[in-house]
């Protein structure tokens, strides 16, 4: 196990590392294209496959054990996913590109997700998992911050010209969707520490740690300039703070509050499908003038809606968004890898029911981590969500190397704390 977990914990802090690729050094070659960070996952798998069969050989736990273990609520709607995925590859106009992201974005992340849910069982604690995740975000954000004051980016000088920090990015708004999350579960992790009974000095560093961490994580995000992730943050910040009050509210204000929290939901959502069914009333002539980021969504949201009328269920294919958004470009000729919008990104991959899947799998996250609503992890982890969602309205949350692995641990972490809260105290 020792060996699996340590492979897992320099997975999961290096996570931004899928910048790294074979074809980057000469003397790397390969017929399949991979990255530093997958190199990582399929380490950590197959020293968690060896580790598991050497176990059920000594009669340490037996294969239909294990499988229960892993099992749980998220098991058919995941390998439902990776199914689907699987139909999308086949559907895309480049087969070989789509392969290639199926493997980063869906199987590999998956992989990991079941490492980090049965690693956590056996060690019954998450700290190894949250902790290098933390650690992560840091050299980010210490590279990004070095970035501000040498105006040096070699990963992108086009932003540093414009005074915005990437990290190891290519784009400033990538930082702020990976960093994001992080800040939430760092301080729902420090809350459950401040919480404990102990009085030692390990827990004082602890969580010292932990609030320096998200302050420099907050920081990062600043130096990036992204809009989005500031928007998200403030976001997710009020969400955290509005839960934590929830839990001392009386039943008939907790009532009131439910219902207000799902009447927001339900308008947002009829305002975002009004939205993008009448996009072309949004695009103006006064806006046609006024070209920036935002012209640029909804020129992309627009050519969506008609791609989506002629593929409503398949969807394009994985990889496939790039390929034929010059036949439905109006007004943005530029060739974009996804739409921008989270809810688009998943349907134009992987179709509708990709997109229900996704939800699906979304919603079992919230109604799992809802009924522990006293401890302060779920409440992070519920702030990392609604950070995603909010920031995912105008980005590309999920289908990066990093975010879609960040999204599977953190699936993992929540699986792992119903698990832990229905037989005892969890441990941090």
């Amino acid at each position: 196990m020792k060996i699996t977990q340590i492979l897992a914990f320099i997975t999961l802090g290096s996570l931004p590392l899928y910048v790294v690729r074979c074809k980057d050094f000469s003397w790397c070659g390969s017929a399949i294209p991979f990255t530093l960070l997958e190199v990582f996952i399929i380490l950590t798998f197959f020293s968690w496959i060896i580790w598991r069969v050497s176990g059920v050989k000594r009669g340490q736990i037996d294969a239909l054990g294990l499988f229960e273990r892993l099992r749980g609520p998220f098991f058919w709607p995941t390998a439902s996913f990776l199914i689907l995925s699987i139909i999308a590859a086949f559907i895309s106009p480049d087969l070989r590109s789509a392969a290639g992201v199926w493997k980063a974005y869906f199987l590999e992340p998956i992989l990991l997700f079941i490492v980090v849910l049965d690693l956590s069982q056996a060690k019954k604690t998450i700290n190894w998992a949250i902790f290098p995740l933390i650690i992560s975000g840091l050299w980010l954000s210490a590279l990004a911050i070095w970035q501000a004051l040498t105006k040096i980016d070699p990963f992108a000088p086009n932003s540093i010209a414009l005074d915005r920090v990437t990290g190891v990015y290519d784009n400033p708004n990538a930082l702020g969707l990976y960093l994001g999350p992080l800040i939430l579960i760092g301080l729902g992790t420090a809350i459950e520490f401040f919480k404990s009974d102990e009085t030692t000095a390990k827990k004082k560093t602890v969580i010292l740690f932990l609030l320096i961490s998200i302050s420099i994580f907050t920081l990062a995000i600043y130096l990036s300039k992204s809009r989005g992730a500031g928007l998200a943050i403030i976001a997710s910040l009020v969400f955290f703070a509005v839960l934590t009050i929830y839990r001392w509210l009386p039943q008939l204000l907790k009532k009131l509050g439910r219902g207000f929290f799902y009447f927001l939901l339900l308008v947002t959502a009829a305002t975002l499908i009004f939205g993008f069914i009448n996009i072309d009333k949004f695009m103006t002539k006064p806006l046609r003038t006024y070209r920036d980021s935002s012209y640029s969504r909804l020129c992309i949201w627009q050519a969506s809606r008609q791609m989506l009328k002629e593929n409503f269920v398949t969807g394009v294919g994985i990889s496939g968004f790039p390929l034929v958004y010059p036949k439905y470009a109006t007004c943005e000729p530029h060739s974009f890898q996804y739409p921008h919008n989270i809810f688009l990104n998943f349907w134009v991959e992987i179709g509708i029911v990709g997109l229900i899947l996704y939800l699906w799998i979304t919603f079992l996250y919230w109604d799992t981590l809802t009924r522990y609503k006293n401890d302060f992890l779920a409440i992070g982890l519920l702030g990392a969500s609604v950070y995603t969602f909010i920031h995912g309205l105008v980005d590309v949350p999920y289908f990066k190397n990093d975010l879609s692995s960040q999204f599977w641990v953190l699936v993992a972490v929540a699986a792992w704390l119903a698990v832990v809260k229905n037989k005892e105290k969890p441990t941090y």
